[in-house]
Parts: structure tokens; sequence; C-alpha cells
């Protein structure tokens, strides 16, 4: 690919996020998104190669189409270029869900809408929430922290969602929480399971159509209809560490 000439970085302007700071030597604010879609492609052709650690960011250079020096106009490190990478991504989601809403009045055809639309997002861009999920681990701490932060964010927009779909009931908080949760990442059986789910129907639709019509039902449970819960005593016993499992299946194993 042929190399980008090198931009001229003026006063040294940084990208703001919550928690996260991305440096860029360039005011530019269209230019600054141009690269680093660049930059977010080439990463994904190298690190989908080499991995993580066996990627170098030269590498990532090349492959992007630019120079090294305009590289480190825009990015510092491969921290940063993965942090990028997701930071585009939640944005895509995140404006997907609003855009998806704004022209529902519905309470009930809202929370449908904002499924159903991002869901069809993470299909459209699973290699990249493939690769998010793959390089997770390699985050620098404030990377995390942001990601969390975002994350929270995100979900509190479902939480939204079904308060004003429950707003004339009953609601039992807790399960509304964690109905959020469910809602928020349930699409990414999407691309976790893809590969089977391409196997086993006859079209994403008819699986996307699928989830929409169990999640409709599902969510019911929000309401408290104070009914007595089932406990799983599964839960409540302390969790064993890496080494009393493998000690608990050889033993197990032993005696077949």
């Amino acid at each position: 690919m042929k190399k980008q000439a090198a931009d001229h970085p003026s006063d040294e302007k940084r990208m703001k996020v919550i928690g996260k700071e991305v440096h860029a030597n360039i005011k530019n604010a269209r230019l600054i998104d141009l690269r680093r879609k660049q930059i977010i492609e080439g990463a994904m052709q190298v690190f989908a190669a080499k991995g993580f650690h066996g990627a170098s960011v030269r590498e990532i250079a090349e492959a992007a189409g630019l120079t090294m020096g305009t590289m480190y106009n825009y990015v510092r490190s491969k921290q940063d270029i993965l942090y990028i990478v997701y930071d585009f991504m939640t944005t895509i989601l995140t404006d997907g869900l609003m855009r998806a809403i704004e022209d529902t009045k519905d309470p009930r055809e809202k929370v449908r809408a904002a499924l159903k639309h991002n869901m069809e997002l993470i299909y459209q861009y699973r290699d990249v929430i493939m690769f998010l999920y793959r390089e997770a681990g390699n985050y620098d701490k404030e990377s995390v922290r942001t990601v969390l932060a975002q994350e929270t964010r995100y979900i509190q927009v479902f939480e939204e969602l079904l308060r004003q779909r429950f707003a004339d009931r009953k609601v039992d908080e807790t399960r509304l929480m964690l109905a959020a949760d469910i809602l928020s990442y349930l699409n990414v059986v999407l691309v976790l399971r893809g590969w089977s789910l391409n196997r086993r129907y006859k079209s994403m639709d008819t699986v996307v159509n699928g989830i929409l019509e169990f999640m409709e039902h599902a969510i019911e449970i929000v309401e408290d209809d104070e009914r007595g819960r089932l406990e799983c005593e599964h839960f409540k016993k302390p969790a064993m560490s890496h080494s009393e499992r493998r000690s608990k299946w050889v033993n197990r194993a032993k005696k077949q």
C-alpha cells in the first residue's frame, strides 16, 4: 500500500474521553477521524495475523499506508491503537442505538428497535467485535477503567428503555438491572456463535427475529409479581481456585 505523506502537526491536541486521553498532534478533527480509521483497518489486519504481542507499531503503520512519523501524530502505542478500536466500535453502537429509537414513541417498540438495530450492527462489525474480545486482556489500566465506564453507560440506556417500557407497572429493580445487562450483551451471541448459527438456521434474519421474540417474553420477568424466588445453592458455596478445580477433575478421572 502506498504510504501517506506526513501530516503537519500544530499545537498538540488531546482527544478527550472520560478516563482516557489519546494524544494527537493534529488539530483537524476530520483528518484525525480519517487517519484513525486507517490505523484501525491496518491494526485489524496485523493483529489478526500476528496477535497483539507479535505485532509492531511499524507493521501497523505500513498496513495502514502511513509513515511512522504520521502514525505517531495520532497514536503513541499499541495500547492506544487497541483503545481507539474499542472507542470506534462503542461510538458506532451507541450512536446507532440512539438513532434507532429517536423517532419511536411506543416504549415497547423502542426496546425492540434498539435491540434489533444493535444486533444488525454487531453482526456487520463481527470481525471487530471478535478482535476486541480476543485482545481484551491487553488493555492498559487506564483503558480498562474507561471501557468499564462506557459499558456502564451503555447498559444504563437499556435500563432507561426498560423503565419506560414498564412505567405503568411495579418492577423489581434487581431484575430490571439484570435484564438491561442481558439485553446489552445478548447480541454478542451473533459473533461468538455465528459459525454455528449460520449452519443451523436458514438465515441470520431468522436468528435475529427469534432472539427478539424470545426477549419480548423474557423481559416480562422484571415485573414485581411478588412470587417466591428460587435460590440456587451452588452460588452460596465459595468459589474453588484453579488448583482445586484441577485436583477435583484429576481425581474424578482416576476413578473412571
